[in-house]
């Protein structure tokens, strides 16, 4: 039994490892344009209290559930806006899920379907809207999964399926912003003058400033992207 929980938390390790560096794969995309993809790892969640998180059956659901808040009084006037109303619905979120993943971890009873669906929609739903980074989303997917009770084999499976989604949605995602980077004229004046600098900065035999060659090349290029940008 001992040599099967190992293995087992050894599959998930590996898969929700592998989701990670697909995932947040785009993050090392160049700084040019405020309209480029957020990286993954970027989009922040609903402050955190400073409780800790709940464990899961496997840990992968606990980064994207925010810490219970601490109770405080506000006028009931401002609960009767929809920013607070929205407020509230990611707090019940979090709570749900939260309740949900505690409860599959100690306990051995199966666990609500219907509640995992509803918590399935709402990962949706904070996805969509960018309140949910896509690594939070995909690792409260895998927390899912892993919570079903299904043989090893289909949870690896359906796991797997996630992780491969992910990446396959982060590469798209790349490929759109870079061709809307070539698509862009200012973006296009700045990659003809990219390589002239680089070419003039590494055969300089001596770099203003006191600066390190790679700094004196970080801000020209940094000075000719916001040139361009003008």
């Amino acid at each position: 039994m001992i040599s099967s929980g190992r293995q087992r938390r050894g599959l998930v390790c590996a898969v929700v490892v592998a989701g990670a560096l697909l995932v947040t794969g785009t993050a090392l995309l160049p700084l040019w344009r405020d309209d480029r993809p957020l990286p993954h790892d970027k989009t922040p969640a609903v402050p955190a209290s400073g409780l800790p998180p709940v464990a899961s059956r496997t840990g992968v659901a606990d980064a994207a559930v925010a810490p219970a808040p601490t109770a405080v009084s506000v006028d009931a006037a401002l609960l009767d806006t929809p920013e607070a109303r929205a407020y509230l619905e990611r707090e019940q979120f979090n709570d749900r899920a939260r309740r949900f993943f505690a409860d599959a971890t100690h306990s051995d009873a199966p666990v609500d379907a219907g509640e995992a669906q509803w918590i399935e929609a709402a990962i949706g739903r904070y996805e969509r809207e960018r309140h949910l980074s896509a690594g939070e989303a995909m690792n409260l997917r895998l927390g899912l999964i892993e919570a079903t009770g299904l043989p090893e084999a289909e949870r690896a499976e359906r796991m797997a399926a996630v992780v491969t989604a992910y990446g396959s949605d982060g590469e798209r995602r790349e490929a759109q912003w870079l061709a809307q980077q070539r698509s862009d004229a200012a973006f296009a004046q700045y990659k003809s003058r990219e390589q002239t600098i680089v070419a003039e900065v590494m055969a300089m035999a001596r770099i203003p400033d006191g600066l390190s060659r790679d700094e004196y090349l970080r801000r020209r290029l940094e000075a000719e992207r916001i040139t361009a940008m003008r």
